[in-house]
């Protein structure tokens, strides 16, 4: 009994250390994955939010800032390394009360949230993170030219406008385990779009005028050229919104307008992977892979390059709103001359109406929260009339019908 007794003790011992060995290596490694080929998603999300999305957003149903909407202190600055959290204000009861479902925890501790049936318990603490889908351009009044590689200078014609994969990371245990998702953003002026486009700078393939003489050159249709779907979702929200399954991106000739279907696909991203488009005797190429939000989607079955099933339109889906974009180019002439043209050039086109509209900027969200709970539904129009005498009909009262005493089973008999 007594070596039984030993045996449980040793296993017990075992089975703590085994147990805290795990445990203390789960915690080292917490918040330090990174996104890789799987498509995992970082935990811990850090980095400056870009500048097109500072500011408070706003639709009919809801408030959102995306940069950290409270400052403890003046003298604690705002650093590029500092986590985004974002602020979401729910306006329910048809924009009569404006609930704080999201928001820093500084803010919280600082400004007490409101308790009654409309509120949560507890506010959501969500984190956010982006990845640049485009160029990030701005209009010459910014004085924030964006540089390329290869000599190009780009600048916005008349709105500034960028793209963004956002990555929302919940604090809190979700439904299903799944605590992150990403929705594709997209900033053309002061509207922000979830459904959109991007198509990869073409200036280099745009024919140019032999004269130079100062002219913008363009293509004959701006809208040519491939645009690739990146997914959308249904809202930014404060739980996981829905997502299509499938993208439909376009093809854009001087003549047609393809609709090419992608659908995720377990195979290997290939970048350089191409599907063709065969039409009336003609061949056009498009990408066979597309990426998004670390998921492959194929055009195509298996092996095959050819997209079936081809669908032809006279025009992209109305509405739609573009961008544009002027590409300051270098070249030197044969007579070893440098000389300077601009190509207008489009990278985003969003379709329907904005998801968001930016507000004009004179107020504060924690002003703009004040306003609208201040705020006192007016009470309906009386049913009586305005001079307060009743005018009832008493003629009822004064001869009634000679059967006013039936029984009102009797009545229809």
């Amino acid at each position: 009994m007594k070596v039984f007794f030993l045996k449980c003790k040793y296993l017990v011992i075992v089975f703590l250390f085994i147990y805290l060995t795990f445990s203390l290596s789960a915690q080292d490694v917490s918040g330090q994955l990174t996104a890789g080929p799987t498509g995992s998603i970082s935990v811990s999300t850090k980095g400056p939010v870009p500048l097109l999305l500072e500011g408070i957003w706003q639709n009919y149903s809801r408030y959102i800032v995306f940069d950290t909407d409270y400052i403890l202190s003046k003298s604690q600055e705002k650093s590029e390394a500092e986590k985004a959290v974002p602020a979401i204000v729910l306006r329910t009861y048809y924009q009569w009360y404006a609930d704080r479902a999201a928001e820093d925890e500084a803010y919280t501790k600082e400004s007490a949230r409101d308790r009654n049936n409309s509120v949560s318990a507890q506010v959501e603490r969500i984190e956010l993170s982006f990845t640049p889908l485009t160029d990030q351009v701005f209009t010459a009044d910014y004085n924030m030219p964006v540089s390329k590689e290869n000599g190009d200078i780009l600048l916005a014609e008349k709105e500034c406008s960028g793209a963004w994969d956002m990555t929302v990371t919940y604090s809190g245990h979700k439904i299903g385990g799944v605590n992150t998702y990403h929705v594709p953003i997209a900033v053309i002026g002061d509207k922000l779009y979830l459904n959109f486009k991007i198509k990869a700078d073409d200036s280099a393939n745009i024919p140019v005028s032999p004269l130079l003489d100062g002219t913008v050159n363009e293509s004959g249709n701006m809208m040519a050229g491939f645009w690739k779907d990146q997914g959308n979702a249904n809202g930014i929200l404060v739980s996981q919104p829905i997502t299509n399954t499938e993208l439909l991106s376009y093809l854009v000739t001087d003549t047609d307008t393809f609709l090419v279907r992608y659908w995720e696909t377990d195979m290997e991203f290939d970048s350089d992977a191409k599907a063709r488009i065969d039409f009336q005797g003609k061949s056009y190429t498009v990408p066979k892979h597309i990426l998004s939000a670390g998921k492959t989607y194929a055009c195509t079955l298996g092996r095959r390059t050819q997209v079936r099933n081809v669908v032809r339109t006279d025009t992209l889906p109305e509405p739609y709103t573009s961008n544009s974009v002027l590409v300051e180019k270098h070249a030197v002439t044969s007579e070893g001359k440098s000389i300077t043209y601009k190509v207008r050039i489009a990278t985003i086109c969003a379709f329907g109406q904005p998801y968001l509209t930016l507000t004009e900027g004179s107020r504060t969200l924690q002003e703009i929260i004040a306003l609208d709970n201040s705020r006192r539904k007016p009470l309906p129009p009386s049913p009586f009339p305005a001079h307060g005498v009743l005018d009832f009909d008493w003629s009822i009262v004064e001869h009634p019908p000679k059967d006013w005493n039936r029984r009102m089973l009797d009545l229809g008999k």
